[in-house]
């Protein structure tokens, strides 16, 4: 997630590489958002469980969380998943 989201916004492969403060607040909230949508991710987890996970995974054409690189992919993801907790409870 994270080099996807400094390549999309910024377009560097280091931090260290913006030199635009709008551009940094931008990326820094891109990142602040990808670690909501992972507690939220870890939330949905405990309740619907990891076959759920791979179902929608598999359902994506996904092989892991960890090739997410974007953030609609991921609430997309975290969507699905709490609607299947839901229909768990």
């Amino acid at each position: 997630m994270y080099r996807g989201l400094l390549k999309r916004t910024a377009r560097v492969w280091s931090p260290r590489e913006i030199q635009d403060a709008g551009i940094q607040q931008q990326v820094l909230a891109r990142m602040q958002a990808a670690e909501r949508g992972f507690r939220r991710l870890d939330a949905a987890l405990e309740r619907a469980g990891s076959e759920a996970l791979t179902q929608i995974l598999r359902s994506l054409k996904l092989q892991s969380i960890d090739v997410v690189d974007n953030l609609q992919t991921l609430r997309e993801i975290v969507i699905a998943l709490e609607t299947a907790a839901e229909g768990k409870a």
